[in-house]
């Protein structure tokens, strides 16, 4: 089994349900050698969530890693929307994740994972009710959330396909979107995210990106990282065991985990 590790993990800095080192506690009970936080990224813009404290973010989970040393790693990250403002203090963290959450139209930001209904009424109101020219949108976005939040790590790379119904699409103009923003990720160095979150939430049976995405990753020799978007410590490995057989079955041999030198491939 490959080490524990989870660095898509939220808190009560942003929209995580515990706090900071309620959810260590959690993952020394079981058994992780690490756990990197990724609160959401600070914004100016109310439209989007973010943090309102930043640097007391930044200095809670440094003294977290201070407190804990020798009995598990900390690592200090941050989730970064590609429409959050940088703030300055990209240098505190030790990685990022890069994540598409919003369609910005005119002045709207329109969310595509807040509800099903909140995505209909954007469809319609923007795109004709053309569901599949809305995915198009975000997966042009999609593919410059790298150059956009300068990440480590793709984040819920379709996550679009949560409320739109075309999760198990055929649609040839779906899939070359798809395939067209994938392609253009993977020519960065930056991970992908195998995304547990959905599955812990109950909407989803399977990670994100879908198996044809992990497929067409794996056969362009791109690279993998398990983790389950925590929200709620009780969830904090939700679904790695499904991730990692999903991953076998796609022919990936290793997955990455950060260390203090950086992302290193541990097998499956």
């Amino acid at each position: 089994m490959f080490p524990l590790q989870n660095l898509h993990t939220h808190c009560t800095f942003c929209d995580g349900k515990d706090e900071p080192e309620e959810v260590v506690k959690e993952a020394i009970e079981l058994g992780m050698n690490s756990i990197g936080f990724s609160s959401h990224s600070f914004t100016g813009n109310p439209a989007i969530d973010g943090m309102s404290d930043e640097w007391g973010y930044i200095d809670c989970i440094n003294a977290l890693k201070e407190k804990y040393r020798g009995k598990i790693a900390i690592y200090l990250g941050v989730e970064r929307d590609c429409f959050t403002e940088i703030s300055g203090l990209e240098g505190e963290y030790d990685y990022k994740i890069g994540s598409v959450h919003y369609l910005k139209i005119g002045d709207d930001y329109a969310p595509v994972d807040w509800s099903e209904a909140r995505l209909r009424s954007a469809c319609e109101k923007y795109f004709n009710g053309d569901m599949i020219r809305l995915c198009e949108a975000y997966f042009e976005l999609e593919s410059r959330v790298q150059a956009m939040t300068d990440c480590q790590i793709i984040g819920h790379f379709d996550l679009v396909t949560l409320f739109s119904g075309v999760d198990d699409t055929e649609n040839r103009r779906f899939i070359d979107a798809e395939m067209a923003a994938l392609d253009e990720l993977l020519k960065t160095d930056a991970l992908f995210e195998v995304n547990t979150g959905a599955m812990a939430r109950g909407y989803r049976a399977v990670p994100y990106p879908s198996e044809r995405c992990l497929k067409r990753i794996r056969e362009r020799n791109g690279r993998v990282i398990i983790s389950s978007d925590c929200h709620d410590k009780s969830k904090l490995l939700y679904g790695f065991d499904a991730a990692a057989g999903l991953l076998q079955k796609c022919e990936f041999k290793e997955v990455y985990i950060l260390t203090d030198g950086g992302f290193e491939p541990v097998g499956l």
